[in-house]
């Protein structure tokens, strides 16, 4: 009853102005007349119903698509939050932003000092050129003295060999002279020996003069003396000559050979000691990537400093800490820049609604009286406890086509349109009823209260889907004047009547 009473208060607030008291006052008579209406209803209700009867209101099941949501509110924020901070050491130029201020992508925030930044790429420029020309140096250096070492070892295996093979020859030369010679002389004189025999036998014979006998003599004595003149030409023969001239010139190319040696062993010591061993080339190779490296942070830095401190994106700059004129380090962070192009709104759900949400379902944003369209973009997977000491879970919802009038940092109003049933039974929330057993209805069947249990779906502020349990053709208690029991009669209100 207090519901009908709350309910023509309401309909009968008075409006300012003449006609709308005039208005007024007969919305007040007809609200009168109506709770008489009611009253009267209710008496005889009781009188007819006795002491265990109950006036209820009434309604029926009803087909129709049922959109849940929940409702709550959050923050507005930027989903890319961006801190820049000095791509270079050098003195800041312009700071041509504040904190709060809107800007655009490829705006310049900051700029540098231009001549500090040319000194310094200079002095980079420099460094590099003399880490490169003395890399290069060295670099020939060494392949001079690895083409003398090789050189030298090469040219050293070589004389090695003409060395072993003049030696060799000079031997067999001095071994054929000698040879030469002696055979000869004991030749020709052991010949000698033999004719002398021979003519002293002719001449100690029976008969020396004779003719045959003096034919023979001559004939010895003819070889005699031919041997004689040979043995005395044996030792001045052309022969010999030219074999003494050979055995010279054999011993002047072995000196030459030798001088060679010497020389070529003092070129491979030299040289060896220069070429670079793995120590030496890794620490060249190592200082002529680090100046390398130098030379390519400087040569960002220059171009960095020099095109300024730019906006990546639309946003707003949320906090700066950059001064005119200051000095600053490379990595010093200057300022942060957040999206105004890439929105999202924050809040935090109970394990009751988080239940409800899944990643990509509608939702409906308003800000500052604005609405725009969105989505569930993240929901994250750890619980945190707030002041009241009850888990929440963080949730973000991505603003589809954000505009100039969203501001960082307000608060918005959000529906999320979660679960969705099409030609489902419909009742109104305020019919069902819950206790330990579960969820139920009460209706009226044959002028008295039956207790129905009924399974729930989904519902909105308005109406709860119901699965099983109840038809369309049930009257289900929808309000009471008294506590409703099951077997009580009922006085039922036209439905007509619980709408004024």
């Amino acid at each position: 009853m207090r519901n009908i009473f709350r309910k023509a208060e309401k309909q009968g607030g008075a409006q300012p102005g003449g006609k709308d008291k005039k208005k007024g006052k007969k919305k007040k008579i007809i609200i009168i007349v109506v709770i008489v209406v009611i009253l009267l209803i209710i008496v005889r209700g009781c009188a007819g119903s006795g002491e265990g009867g109950v006036t209820v209101t009434t309604t029926n099941a009803t087909r129709g698509d049922l959109q849940e949501s929940v409702s709550t509110s959050g923050t507005v924020e930027a989903e890319n939050v961006k801190v820049l901070f000095a791509p270079a050491a050098g003195r800041l130029g312009k700071v041509n932003v504040a904190a709060g201020d809107a800007v655009k992508k490829g705006d310049v925030l900051i700029s540098y000092d231009s001549e500090e930044l040319e000194r310094s790429f200079r002095q980079a420029t420099l460094e590099q050129l003399k880490v490169d020309a003395s890399y290069s140096g060295a670099a020939s250096d060494n392949s001079e003295n690895q083409a003398k070492l090789q050189e030298a070892n090469t040219n050293l295996a070589v004389l090695e060999q003409q060395l072993k093979d003049y030696k060799a020859y000079l031997k067999k030369l001095q071994s054929d002279l000698n040879e030469n010679q002696r055979g000869t002389a004991n030749a020709l004189a052991a010949d000698n020996y033999d004719l002398q025999k021979e003519i002293n036998k002719i001449q100690n014979g029976s008969d020396p003069d004779s003719e045959e006998n003096q034919k023979k003599l001559r004939k010895l004595q003819a070889d005699l003396n031919k041997n004689n003149y040979l043995q005395g030409v044996v030792n001045s023969s052309d022969y010999v000559t030219e074999m003494e001239k050979e055995i010279s010139n054999v011993q002047e190319q072995i000196t030459a050979c030798e001088e060679y040696k010497a020389k070529m062993e003092s070129q491979k010591n030299s040289s060896e000691a220069a070429v670079w061993d793995s120590y030496d080339r890794t620490q060249r190779d190592a200082d002529k990537e680090l100046a390398s490296i130098a030379y390519a942070e400087a040569e960002k830095s220059y171009y960095g400093g020099k095109t300024g401190i730019c906006a990546d994106f639309d946003g707003v700059v949320t906090e700066i800490s950059a001064v005119e004129g200051s000095s600053v380090l490379e990595g010093t962070q200057l300022l942060t820049l957040e999206s105004s192009g890439e929105v999202k709104v924050s809040f935090s759900a109970s394990k009751y609604d988080v239940e409800k949400l899944a990643i990509g379902q509608s939702a409906d944003v308003t800000i500052s009286g604005n609405t725009y369209t969105g989505k569930v973009s993240k929901i994250n997977r750890m619980a945190t406890i707030n002041a009241s000491n009850t888990p929440m879970v963080g949730v973000e919802i991505h603003i589809d086509q954000p505009d100039d009038k969203i501001i960082l940092g307000l608060d918005a109003k959000l529906s999320i349109y979660t679960q969705k049933e099409e030609d489902a039974l419909l009742i109104p929330v305020e019919a069902v009823n819950a206790d330990r057993e579960g969820d139920f209805l009460f209706v009226v069947e044959n002028g008295v209260l039956v207790r129905k249990p009924v399974v729930c779906g989904i519902s909105n502020d308005t109406y709860t889907v119901i699965l099983e349990g109840i038809t369309e053709d049930d009257q289900i208690v929808l309000s009471s004047f008294g506590s409703l029991e099951e077997g009580l009669t009922a006085t039922v209100i036209p439905e007509g009547m619980s709408g004024m």
